[in-house]
């Protein structure tokens, strides 16, 4: 009786997985989208070449509200997610260790995200900061790991794991760029397209991971 409230439970994992993960990266969508919107008229010279997130996040009004209200109902959804995929993948194959340790970092990762959109860069800087490291860090070394693992195992899609992989060196690219900028290196822009192809690259690695996934 209990193998097959299991078997019943398992079951469920894929399809759970597509509606939550097609909701997430959905709101995440949105949410930048609108934030974006209400941040225009007041910036017209808005350009992803020259616009952080962080400067609609940052900004009085409706961009603050719409992006930092969104992002925090996000974060739980997103970790809900990624506990979904490690489940997911242990069906697959996956060990329990890679659940883990999955978990454990997406916590931190998850964590980071709330912290540093809770507390505004011009509230708390240093509050703000040690979130961006939290999350950046926390999101590197998960897309490793899933990488690591989904490429092991013959029943995924090749397409996964090179998006976990894409992230890596995106988000990697762009603290390496953020560095030297706070060394006066390279100038402000230079790092925000990358900053937009973190959060790109983010989405689609949800919305692929989901539907690819979440019918097999």
């Amino acid at each position: 009786m209990i193998n097959e409230e299991k078997k019943q439970i398992l079951f469920k994992i894929p399809d759970m997985l597509k509606i939550i993960g097609i909701l997430g990266g959905t709101l995440g969508l949105l949410v930048v989208i609108l934030s974006t919107i209400a941040y225009i008229p007041k910036h017209p010279e808005f350009s992803i070449l020259t616009t952080y997130l962080s400067d609609i996040g940052d900004t009085d009004g409706w961009p603050q509200i719409i992006f930092n209200s969104g992002t925090l109902i996000a974060a739980p959804i997103r970790y809900l997610i990624i506990v979904l995929l490690a489940l997911r993948l242990f069906e697959l194959g996956a060990g329990r260790a890679f659940v883990f340790t999955t978990l454990l970092i997406g916590f931190i990762s998850t964590f980071g995200t709330i912290l540093m959109t809770a507390t505004p860069f011009s509230v708390a800087p240093g509050i703000h900061k040690m979130g961006i490291g939290l999350y950046f860090l926390g999101v590197v070394c998960l897309q490793l790991i899933i990488f690591i693992r989904e490429w092991t195992l013959k029943s995924i899609p090749r397409l996964l794991p090179i998006l976990s992989i894409s992230m890596v060196i995106i988000f990697l690219v762009f603290a390496i760029l953020m560095i030297l900028y706070g060394r006066g290196i390279v100038n402000r822009n230079i790092p925000v397209i990358w900053e937009w192809m973190c959060f790109l690259s983010s989405i689609i690695w949800v919305f692929a991971h989901s539907i690819i996934l979440g019918d097999k």
